[in-house]
Order: C-alpha cells, then structure tokens, then sequence
C-alpha cells in the first residue's frame, strides 16, 4: 500500500489537514507539543506539524475550516482559500468539530478501499477489491473480495449486461498498524501475518485518494469496521 499521489503535488500543511482521524505515536511526547481548541493533537499529527515547519503551540479550528494560531486571527482556511463564515470568536471545543476532532482522535475508525486494475490496456477495472479497517490497539483487518468491473456498462451488442464480472471470492486477514517515518513526514506502516510491512505516508492517506501498483485507494474516515 505505498502511496503515489494521483496529483503531481504533495498539499501544503493546511491543505492535507483534511477531516481526518489519527491516533497513536511515533513519538510518546509529540502530541503535547501541538494543540487544537485547547486539547492536545494526536501524536503523528504533532509530528506532521513539525514536518512542515509549525512551532508547537496551541492552535485553533473552527468549524467551518478556519484556523490560526490562538489568540491571533485567522490564517486561512483549511481549503486553502480565504476565511469562510469566520465568527470572529476563537473556538474553545473540539464537540461537534471535525476539522479539531481529526487532530485528536485517531487513525483507528479509518477505512481504505482498494481496487487492483489488472491492466491498463484493457477495459477490465478492478481484478480485486476489499477493504482496510485501521482498528483501535493496533490492529487492521483486510476484507478480501472479487468483484470485477468490466467497464461501460451494458453490452450494448448483446443482451447481458457487462459491467460486472462477478464475486470470485472473500476473504479477510489480520495484522497490526504502527507509525512510521520517512522523509514525507511520518506513515502509517500495516503489518500483516507473515511479517513485512505495507506503508503510506499521512501526507498521501490525506489526499483521499491515491494509486500505485495499478491498485486505486480511497481513504474513508470513520468508516471502519471494528
């Protein structure tokens, strides 16, 4: 699951800090270091902080994306553009946030969807599937299974219908997650039974969507199933 990033850019801080969730450290003292809305950042997020030049401190995000330093005023927003919808009070909170809550909850509740493309000569889609669940007390778990895009819909030639090939079969593993680092900042790093590990960096899982191998990724916050 190393990631290539489908765009030809790695985002700035403020763009990849995308609603999120990340956990558990590579550095026990990182996260003290880094605050959003008075609590304390995960640890790899402290450590992605870092990466890219912020001094520790205490920061803030509003619902709506804005963000600063606290007690200063805003200094974008997490879009990227100018302030959107700024109240022009500083939240306190991170409850009902989840631009703050991605900061300090966790990678566990991650979901990563994957789809193999066999070839990218042919119009075949998808030669395997299934799904990343990044679980709490690091654990991961790998659903398997075999649906088979076939590409443009309806054989308009014929009376079946060749958008999907089928479900060969399923499957799921187990394995283990830690944090990592690289020279991209630090990775999520996955692995599975027979040993070895399978790694991405925070700053490619942020982008939403990645690619490598002639395998697609979608990351899902949230989404997983514990």
């Amino acid at each position: 699951m190393v990631g290539r990033v489908i765009v030809n850019h790695l985002p700035t801080l403020m763009t990849v800090l995308f609603v999120f969730s990340l956990a558990v450290s590579e550095s026990s003292g990182q996260s003290n270091r880094y605050s959003v809305n008075g609590t304390p950042v995960a640890p790899e997020m402290g450590a992605l902080l870092q990466h890219y030049g912020f001094e520790p401190g205490a920061y803030y995000i509003d619902p709506n994306g804005n963000y600063g330093r606290s007690g200063s005023a805003p200094m974008g927003n997490l879009s990227g553009g100018p302030m959107r919808g700024w109240s022009g009070k500083e939240p306190t909170t991170i409850d009902g946030n989840p631009y703050a809550l991605a900061y300090v909850n966790g990678v566990a509740g991650v979901r990563v969807f994957y789809v193999y493309s066999p070839s990218v000569m042919s119009d075949i889609k998808g030669g395997a599937s299934g799904y990343y669940h990044i679980c709490p007390d690091n654990v991961y778990y790998q659903s398997h299974e075999g649906a088979v895009s076939m590409g443009g819909g309806p054989d308009k030639t014929k009376t079946e219908d060749r958008s999907w090939g089928g479900m060969a079969q399923q499957s799921n593993n187990k394995g283990r997650w830690e944090i990592g680092s690289s020279p991209q900042g630090p990775t999520l790093v996955l692995y599975g039974q027979q040993g070895g590990g399978q790694e991405v960096p925070i700053t490619v899982l942020l982008q939403g969507r990645f690619e490598y191998n002639q395998t697609e990724y979608v990351v899902e916050a949230g989404k997983a199933a514990c």
